[in-house]
């Protein structure tokens, strides 16, 4: 049977009606990538309710934190610049709860964007708020959404050969987009560096020893179907590790999780 796949959600506003409630909701192309590695994808939605919140989570095999708006600078230790202004407190509070459990449970995580530098601020880690700002002999990292097309190769990335990553997609060395403008500036604890784009910026990171759980910087789930199908194996990876997780009981929770 197909592992279940939460996927972390993200808010959008309805432009035509902008009064209107916020939309809860992710790209497809989330849903698609885990449904043809294999996975039952679901999307959590955001709640404050915690009980709520952690019944979702108990039903999913492995978790995939998805990209997005900014985290808020609070979350480590830092004053929002000019450049930081869509960040969301309680998405946030939200992902970093579902990643706490995940990492207590040794429950495949697979980060991507927003998730991955999630990971690194939710181990202690710092972030650059402004990649051009603070790092301006860098490579243009947004350039994927400057020329409207996410699935297009902008830059290559350098892989660690001994890392898990490596192992997944058997290479050393893979094609990427580039959608983000901020990204790992000091790691988190038990975080490792994985990858780099051609001027050094992080752009993977893992931690050893755990079952699965590897954040990415960039978006394979638009490159995966036909731009650089070896992407593909991040997801069959991923997938496969949740469905292990499956055959394993559940471990007693109190009844007011924390």
């Amino acid at each position: 049977m197909q592992p279940l796949i939460g996927v972390t959600a993200g808010e959008t506003i309805n432009q035509l009606y902008p009064h209107a409630p916020a939309v809860q909701g992710q790209s497809h192309t989330y849903i698609d990538a885990v449904v043809r590695a294999g996975g039952a994808p679901i999307i959590l939605p955001l709640t404050e309710d915690k009980k709520v919140l952690h019944r979702l989570y108990e039903q999913c095999q492995g978790i995939l934190f998805s990209g997005g708006n900014d985290l808020d600078p609070a979350s480590y230790g830092d004053q929002p610049v000019d450049k930081t202004v869509d960040f969301s407190t309680e998405r946030d509070r939200q992902e970093i709860q579902l990643l706490k459990w995940a990492l207590e449970d040794d429950k495949p995580v697979l980060a991507i964007c927003r998730g991955m530098q999630l990971l690194n601020v939710a181990q202690g880690g710092t972030l650059y708020q402004d990649i051009p700002t603070e790092l301006p002999d860098a490579e243009n990292h947004n350039i994927s959404s400057e020329k409207k097309r996410e699935s297009r190769i902008v830059h290559m990335l350098r892989i660690k050969p001994e890392s898990k990553l490596a192992e997944v997609l058997g290479a050393t060395e893979l094609g990427a987009n580039a959608y983000h403008h901020q990204a790992v500036k000091k790691l988190g604890h038990h975080i490792v560096t994985t990858a780099w784009a051609e001027d050094d910026v992080i752009e993977a990171i893992e931690m050893p020893g755990r079952r699965f759980v590897i954040g990415v910087q960039s978006h394979p789930e638009s490159l995966e179907a036909s731009i650089e199908p070896r992407w593909r194996q991040l997801f069959r990876s991923f997938v496969k590790a949740s469905a292990e997780t499956k055959r394993q009981a559940p471990r007693r929770r109190p009844a007011n999780p924390s």
